[in-house]
């Protein structure tokens, strides 16, 4: 296991030359809210643009556009159907989305048709485990995955990869690696399990342990900011020449420390009781800027 430090996300980080223009930073797709959540849109959408994105675009119901417009001024919109997955270099998809077979459908179409790196977190992966997961040989994409401990316990369930033994959070939580590696091999994907030191599991055995964050980071939306800083950094090394694959690994490390930096940085500011998930997307700024 190799510990997530500052000396290895500085040699990951994108590239920002002098004389670069917005594609320079990625296109990147967001498929995430729906009525009631659109806050969870607005979260990833924005940690998105604060973690260098150049272009982002929440794909969500239009009659919920003026919810991102009001939230997001910086981003555009579009709807879920008809999409051209071929305009991004990056997509993420699960914050207040909804279960629904309609919200799967669309998640399946994500992993068949999309050939870049795919984020999938909260309610993509919870369609997933409700109504099927295709085989990975079916997969066009290069998947990042974030699951809580609930999360990856249901997927873990949906697969059968315990036998007949239910596998519960709780399980989870008392072995992280050996689920996240199980999870990552499965589902060819990297997978990052979510909590304190969270763990960054890549489909050929290695496991990254991340060395920032502190526990005001429990809160409600802090997995929205996170997906968005994922998205955001793989579209970027996509944008900049780097294959889906070597994006999706290291925007998963990077997102990890630079999400957990965010997080010490606010608590300095706010205090640990008092910490937002909007503090994090905002502070994921000044993580970069510290690293710079």
């Amino acid at each position: 296991m190799e510990q997530i430090t500052s000396e290895r996300v500085r040699t990951w980080l994108p590239k920002r030359e002098q004389s670069a223009h917005k594609g320079d930073f990625g296109r990147l797709l967001i498929v995430a809210g729906s009525r009631g959540m659109m806050g969870a849109a607005v979260l990833c959408c924005r940690a998105a643009f604060r973690s260098g994105a150049g272009l982002v675009a929440a794909c969500c119901d239009p009659a919920l556009f003026s919810d991102v417009h009001a939230g997001v001024p910086e981003a555009t919109c579009v709807a879920r159907e008809g999409v051209n997955l071929s305009r991004y270099d990056a997509a993420a998809a699960g914050p207040g989305l909804g279960v629904n077979f309609t919200n799967w459908e669309t998640v399946c179409r994500l992993l068949r048709g999309f050939s870049g790196p795919l984020v999938l977190d909260a309610d993509a992966l919870n369609c997933l485990s409700e109504y099927g997961i295709p085989p990975s040989e079916e997969m066009a994409c290069s998947l990042v995955i974030t699951p809580h401990a609930g999360e990856a316990a249901r997927l873990v369930n949906a697969m059968n990869l315990q036998g007949l033994s239910p596998v519960r959070p709780v399980d989870i939580s008392a072995d992280r690696e050996r689920f996240g590696l199980l999870l990552a091999k499965n589902l060819n994907a990297v997978c990052v399990m979510k909590g304190a030191r969270s763990l960054v599991c890549g489909p050929d055995g290695t496991v990254y342990e991340n060395t920032t964050g502190n526990p005001g980071m429990a809160t409600g939306g802090s997995g929205d900011v996170l997906t968005g800083m994922i998205g955001s950094l793989a579209g970027q090394l996509a944008a900049q020449g780097a294959s889906p694959e070597e994006a999706a690994k290291r925007a998963a490390v990077l997102g990890v420390y630079l999400h957990g930096l965010a997080g010490d940085l606010a608590a300095k500011v706010w205090g640990e009781s008092g910490l937002m998930a909007r503090d994090l997307a905002d502070f994921a700024a000044l993580a970069l800027k510290s690293l710079a």
